[in-house]
């Protein structure tokens, strides 16, 4: 149960709107001084990689002169390598950090996960760079790619889009009502980038599309399917992607197990984690404040730190992944730094 001390608390209609549906666009819930330090480090992060590309000899100028929502565009008729770096499930940069942890968000998805709430590992950055072959994402339902034990809990997603997110843009598109079913057949892509529910399971059910203004965020259960298209614009369309659980379910955040949290036993198939390979945290706690994480640098230091476990492989994504030599999920520092796969 939400606590009453929310400060930013849904509507009935609202709460329900996501119970019945599946989905729910929240506008007006950022600023853009609240979004201002995560634009400026990503923009710092891209600079940082635009010289190293230019050293190299990999392109031929940084297009400084372009402003967060039109400079990989331009950099991306170059070279590929810079928007594929960054659209990455391993780059770590401190404003991250304070998104997963803002208030604001943390009430919203407190009236759907309870007051122990961990930020799930898996967040991803998203630059949907116009014409990509690999930035559309196909139909899928998140709880695909976790621990099987996870699928009857509820894991949110909160999708928050750092520019005005349209359809011309490639905004994400859902099945409402389809979350209550369980979980679809699911199969690795033609490039095994993807897992994908085929055509046929889904019925032909017209998707919504759910454009949202920047300030605002999308909220997905683990189990609705929903794709993203291509980006028709010059606007790369940066988005992030957060997820957070109760405390109850399987979590390798290092914390307190209290009565009646799952614990770990491989004996039985309780997993460590529902993503046993990334890092949890704990980002909001009435029974352990204590143990809440609270800084940027306790997040950085997380991330590098983490021992590395395989999850389990029930479509045979990990096998396809394997076919190409190169992969990893963790990789060696990069730019600045910071740590991210080489995709």
């Amino acid at each position: 149960m939400a606590s009453d001390k929310l400060v930013f608390r849904l509507s009935p209609e609202q709460l329900q709107h996501f119970d019945v549906e599946g989905y729910l666009v929240v506008k007006d819930v950022f600023t853009e001084v609240e979004l201002r330090p995560v634009i400026d480090e990503i923009s710092a992060e891209l600079d940082a990689r635009c010289r190293a590309a230019v050293a190299r000899g990999e392109l031929s100028r940084t297009y400084e002169e372009y402003d967060f929502e039109h400079r990989l565009t331009h950099v991306d008729a170059e070279t590929k390598n810079i928007s594929k770096g960054m659209w990455s499930m391993q780059l770590v940069l401190p404003s991250f950090f304070y998104l997963l942890a803002n208030p604001k968000l943390l009430d919203i998805v407190e009236q759907f996960c309870g007051p122990e709430l961990i930020a799930s590992s898996v967040y991803r950055l998203r630059p949907k760079v116009p014409s990509h072959a690999w930035s559309p994402v196909p139909w899928h339902q998140d709880l695909a790619y976790f621990e099987p034990y996870c699928d009857a809990g509820l894991i949110v997603t909160v999708w928050v889009p750092l520019v005005d997110a349209t359809e011309e843009r490639g905004c994400l598109w859902v099945m409402p009502r389809r979350h209550k079913g369980g979980l679809f057949p699911h199969h690795p892509d033609d490039r095994a980038q993807y897992l994908v529910i085929a055509d046929e399971a889904l019925g032909g059910q017209p998707p919504v599309c759910a454009a949202v203004p920047k300030g605002g965020v999308l909220l997905l259960t683990n189990r609705t399917p929903h794709a993203s298209f291509e980006n028709k614009t010059d606007v790369v369309r940066w988005s992030m992607d957060l997820r957070y659980q109760s405390a109850g379910l399987p979590t390798n955040a290092k914390i307190t197990r209290l009565p009646g949290e799952t614990r770990s036993a491989s004996a039985v198939g309780v997993p460590v984690a529902c993503n046993p390979p990334e890092p949890d945290l704990l980002v909001r706690s009435r029974l352990r404040p204590q143990e809440v994480m609270k800084t940027a640098a306790e997040f950085v230091a997380l991330r590098k730190n983490h021992v590395y476990q395989a999850a389990t492989d029930r479509w045979g994504y990990s096998a396809a992944k394997s076919k190409d030599p190169t992969y990893h999920p963790y990789q060696t520092a990069g730019v600045g730094g910071n740590w991210h796969d080489r995709t």
